[in-house]
């Protein structure tokens, strides 16, 4: 029993510092005195215990120091990615026009290509450039709307939605939350997913964005929200109509040569524990590789087989 008052009391003390809207706040007095009247039932205790956690994890009013550099945001897109010039123009365009306009009225980014051809590493590298938290949403496959508004209180093990735990663990309201695979959406007879999507999209509506576990508005509309898919055959129009579509093409194989020089063989040299001078690797063998060992638009298998190789060296230094 003490430990339950004691829980309350916490909670009384913590809702009292957290930053949140007003009605986040009388939620929180209404559940907290609730949890005080079930402390004798553990089931319900329970339910109401997890429900204010959640409440009181949640960033509602915590925002990360936004850099706005566009020039900074050149030089790291300029790090992370060889090539990819036009891509990475259009992305520090849509970067300039939001800066100057209001954010509600920027297009969402959609990047489609092939997969390994880098549209996960380039949000990540976007999140990075403007100083944001960066949380990736896989949608592939989640066909009931529930999983992106959560499930109401009532059922039993009911959580938040994945938009919702997404904005959690970045734990500001304003990272960059990659949507991946939009295209992988399935419309099902639970409710439509891609209306819950679209309102998740929608600048008009998203500043009240409602989770049926969390019951509070959540305010979305600090989000830059970056969407990808492999093909843009199964977007629904509406949804389309609100993105900006970058088409990310395959890699010729000078550039995976560069790449794989640049960026995939020194990674996988420093994951295999292999310093530089153990391992020395001629254009013509790279070249060789990506010819005879990977045939694909990305660079995904081509890392892989150079993976392949460092632990054959690994063996040999070893044994």
């Amino acid at each position: 029993e003490d430990s339950g008052i004691s829980d309350a009391e916490e909670f009384e003390e913590a809702a009292a510092k957290l930053e949140a809207p007003e009605e986040v706040k009388e939620k929180l007095k209404r559940e907290i005195s609730r949890f005080k009247n079930t402390i004798g039932s553990q089931a319900e205790n329970g339910v109401i215990r997890t429900y204010i956690e959640t409440l009181l994890e949640m960033p509602w009013e915590k925002r990360s120091e936004e850099n706005n550099d566009i020039q900074y945001a050149r030089k790291v897109l300029d790090e992370d990615h060889y090539g990819m010039e036009t891509v990475k123009e259009r992305i520090l365009e849509s970067l300039a026009v939001r800066t100057l306009t209001r954010r509600e009225e920027s297009p969402i980014l959609c990047l489609v290509g092939p997969p390994g051809t880098g549209k996960t590493s380039i949000a990540r590298s976007l999140a990075r450039a403007t100083n944001r938290p960066y949380v990736r949403i896989s949608l592939g496959g989640v066909r009931d709307e529930a999983e992106i508004r959560g499930h109401r209180k009532t059922y039993v093990g009911a959580m938040p939605g994945r938009i919702a735990n997404g904005i959690r663990s970045a734990g500001v309201k304003n990272p960059v939350l990659l949507l991946d695979e939009i295209d992988k959406v399935s419309t099902d007879y639970k409710g439509d997913t891609f209306s819950a999507l679209l309102e998740v999209l929608d600048s008009e509506q998203n500043s009240r964005f409602r989770d049926h576990y969390l019951e509070v508005p959540l305010d979305l509309s600090e989000v830059m929200f970056i969407t990808t898919a492999n093909s843009l055959q199964t977007i629904p129009r509406p949804l389309l109509d609100r993105m900006e579509v970058i088409e990310l093409g395959s890699y010729t194989d000078e550039e995976k040569l560069m790449i794989a020089k640049d960026h995939l063989l020194p990674k996988q040299m420093k994951k295999h524990g292999l310093k530089r001078a153990q391992l020395r690797l001629t254009d013509d063998a790279v070249r060789e590789i990506i010819t005879c060992y990977t045939r694909e638009s990305g660079v995904r298998n081509l890392e892989r087989r150079l993976g392949a190789l460092c632990r054959k060296v690994d063996m040999r230094l070893v044994g």
